[in-house]
């Protein structure tokens, strides 16, 4: 692609999009308008801009600037002085009082606020205190632009520079030059791989210390992509020595000083030690307790349930075998069931069985499943609504791809049954999401392959 060049002022925007940045504005170039489309680091009507990228025809809003980078531009003359002071890009200044301050200072202006605030006092209409707000603003914004072209020498694209200046401000300096891998720690869409093309532009060395602690933790977020919770020591070294391309000794060298950092937790297991990411183990470990929480025996007698089982039968002309029965008595009783058996082996019918019976003892159902296709599945075998275990939890999406489950502690699902089909094909964290949003007294039942 063969890259433009444009120069002019911002007159106005059309839309933009306050979490990456995302813009559509008109620029006034040579007096004429051109729309111009693409990551803008916080920027305001009347800001002066040297933008760069391609013309391109959109099918419905006609010729566009498809801007890849840009770089702004201090006001020269005092016209574009003043329509940038007055532009609303500076709080409290508006249009007459933009005026007022570039035909008292002229081309000077800006000198005087950054150099001289105090100054702006000589103009009626500011006070002293509003004078260091004006110089604190323009600073600031000088201080964000500087940043940008810091940051774009190391191929930094403006929506992810955006990102890391709000994460540090005036900090980004020394964190790209020290230690660029706190970005994967401290900011959302940055990881391992990113950060590590950033150190390699930035000159930090392949055995660096932040370089292995940082590689040795994706190599962890990897596994857990994988199903794992954790690796046997020897297998993490041996892929960590394959990413970073350094020695097994070297990276031996940084788990003790991860696990006293609390990143990662190591446990003896028959002579092997395990290897955890230090949120994965806790998750694993809550889980765990969860459920021996929910594992308690409820005393229903046998008559009871073997009442409510031959209304069952008689009403919907199942016949049930004396396991299906047996499994119905079972989670009645238990606070915690595991159902298990491939294909043909009745667990359709006992699930079926075990809603009605639910039902007749007047307790709340609710059915979910891993993913849409079983939900289906599982409301047409039950006869009754099955739910997506997300939207049973109600998720929302973040911008950076992640859930957030409405339903959790705070907010726990009001049933006294939940039936999970096909439970296997749930991940640590979706389980411990889940069994989160149990109240006190709830029956989990767990349906799946062995």
């Amino acid at each position: 692609m063969e890259t433009e060049t444009v120069t002019g002022y911002v007159d106005h925007i059309i839309y933009r999009n306050a979490e990456n940045g995302y813009t559509v504005l008109v620029l006034v170039v040579n007096e004429e308008e051109l729309t111009c489309v693409g990551t803008f680091s916080d920027i305001a009507e009347g800001e002066n801009i040297e933008a760069h990228g391609e013309y391109t025809e959109h099918a419905t809003y006609g010729r566009q600037f498809k801007v890849v980078s840009f770089e702004e531009k201090e006001p020269e003359d005092e016209m574009a002085i003043e329509r940038y002071l007055g532009s609303g890009a500076i709080h409290g200044i508006g249009l007459a009082l933009a005026a007022r301050i570039v035909r008292r200072f002229k081309k000077d202006t800006f000198r005087i606020i950054e150099e001289e605030p105090e100054r702006l006092a000589e103009v009626k209409g500011i006070s002293q205190r509003k004078a260091m707000e004006i110089a604190d603003q323009v600073n600031a914004k000088r201080d964000l632009r500087e940043a940008m072209i810091f940051l774009q020498q190391y191929g930094i694209n403006m929506n992810l520079a955006v990102k890391i200046y709000n994460k540090y401000g005036g900090e980004i300096y020394s964190v790209l030059k020290e230690n660029p891998y706190r970005m994967a720690d401290d900011i959302d869409g940055v990881g391992f791989k990113t950060a590590d093309e950033i150190a390699a532009r930035v000159g930090i060395k392949t055995d660096s210390d932040f370089r292995i602690k940082s590689g040795i933790q994706y190599v962890l977020q990897q596994a857990a992509m994988d199903g794992h919770t954790y690796l046997p020591m020897e297998e993490l070294t041996r892929r960590a020595v394959y990413l970073l391309g350094v020695e097994s000794s070297q990276v031996e060298a940084h788990y003790m000083n991860l696990a006293m950092d609390r990143k990662i937790v190591m446990q003896l297991k028959d002579d092997i030690t395990q290897i955890y990411a230090n949120t994965f183990y806790y998750m694993e470990a809550n889980t765990a307790a969860m459920l021996k929480q929910l594992d308690v025996t409820y005393d229903v007698p046998d008559i009871e349930i073997e009442a409510a089982i031959r209304n069952i039968e008689k009403k919907t002309e199942m016949e049930l075998d004396e396991h299906q029965v047996e499994a119905v008595k079972e989670a009645v009783r238990n606070g915690l069931l595991v159902i298990t058996g491939g294909p043909g082996t009745g667990k359709t019918t006992l699930v079926k069985a075990i809603v009605y019976a639910a039902e007749q003892c007047g307790l709340k159902v609710k059915l979910m499943a891993p993913t849409g296709r079983a939900a289906k599945r599982l409301s047409s075998s039950s006869g009754r609504e099955a739910e997506t275990i997300h939207k049973a939890l109600e998720a929302e999406l973040h911008e950076n791809g992640e859930a957030y489950f409405n339903k959790n502690q705070s907010d726990t699902l009001s049933e006294d049954i939940i039936i999970v089909d096909e439970a296997s094909m749930m991940d640590v964290v979706l389980f411990h999401s889940s069994l989160s949003a149990l109240k006190e007294g709830t029956h989990l039942i767990l349906v799946g392959d062995v």
